[in-house]
């Protein structure tokens, strides 16, 4: 069997070549990729050039005909954090499917069986795949805000890129109001169309309970950090190569505050996103998602980049 595959040379540059796949390993198993989602973090490999086959938010069939979508962390299983379902927090973790192994930019990929998350019948192969970064991290994060907070008036998603979309999405079929501030007009309007409210004057302080940073941003940092309320939480999404640094003001050493990191969703709360997708999956897909071929991967990332797309998503001419 022969497959095609994306390489990330870097500084930008995409090139593609077709490999004769060998047998699967031993506790593998080979996908037949269906989709894969472009993510923000890709951009990172795309300047820097990548060992492996980036894409990592993976959907697609195995040879049995089932459908499954591809756990990140390639987790041990055996350790006490994996044996309570908290497979996030892997105390074995080495690998990232996308990252350190090959991951889904590719007609095929292999992946330990144990990484393979069945899709139920009633969910589509492109409402499901955003179980994995756009819904699941961000249904978690919050899951994790939450434990902070006796009760949230209010909260603000800081960047409405992919994942802030989601964090809106997850917000009000959580039932938490939300207002969004995001330069990008368009990705800005989607998250209003999703329920939330545009920002006005973020320039004050002690406005929010919450706030969700999701771009990564140093000014987007220092808003949160800014407009959180005493005693309130910064959720801390956004990714970058910068530091993440907390500023030496007297009113930020006067504040009481929670800061969360959250990484990616334990495989306990999979039941509960496949039901959060029930609700907003579908709606989600049809205002974000931009269905695009393997070969358009260049032009994909490029469009993606000048935001142009909010969620490209490659598509096999079998899915489609």
């Amino acid at each position: 069997m022969t497959s095609m595959r994306a390489r990330f040379q870097g500084q930008g540059e995409i090139a593609f070549e077709k490999v004769t796949l060998g047998p699967v390993a031993d506790g593998d198993v080979r996908l037949r990729v269906d989709v894969c989602a472009l993510c923000g973090s890709d951009k990172r490999l795309l300047q820097s050039g990548s060992a492996v086959v980036p894409g990592h938010e993976i959907g697609g069939t195995l040879p049995d005909g089932t459908r499954g979508i591809v756990y990140i962390p390639v987790f041990c299983g055996t350790c006490v954090r994996c044996q309570a379902g908290r497979t996030n927090q892997c105390l074995n973790l080495s690998q990232l499917v996308g990252w350190q192994r090959d991951g889904g930019f590719a007609e095929h990929v292999d992946v330990p069986a144990r990484c393979v998350i069945p899709v139920p019948d009633d969910i589509p192969l492109s409402v499901a795949v955003l179980a994995l970064d756009t819904v699941g991290t961000a249904a978690h994060a919050l899951r994790l805000a939450l434990r902070t907070q006796d009760s949230v008036d209010r909260a603000l998603v800081v960047g409405a890129g992919p994942l802030g979309l989601g964090v809106v999405a997850v917000a009000q079929a959580m039932g938490i109001a939300v207002d969004a501030f995001d330069p990008h007009a368009a990705r800005l309007s989607t998250a209003v169309t999703f329920g939330a409210t545009p920002a006005q004057s973020l320039d004050d302080e002690n406005l929010y309970d919450m706030v969700v940073e999701v771009s990564g941003a140093a000014a987007a940092r220092e808003t949160a950090q800014r407009v959180v309320r005493p005693g309130g939480t910064i959720v801390a999404l956004g990714e970058s190569n910068e530091p993440y640094t907390m500023p030496a003001t007297p009113r930020w050493r006067r504040t009481d505050c929670y800061t969360v990191r959250s990484f990616y969703f334990p495989m306990n709360e999979v039941d509960a996103n496949w039901d959060l997708l029930r609700v907003m999956g579908a709606q989600l897909r049809d205002l974000i998602v931009e269905p695009l071929t393997l070969p358009q991967l260049p032009d994909a990332f490029e469009r993606f980049v000048a935001g142009d797309y909010v969620k490209p998503c490659i598509v096999s001419e079998d899915a489609r």
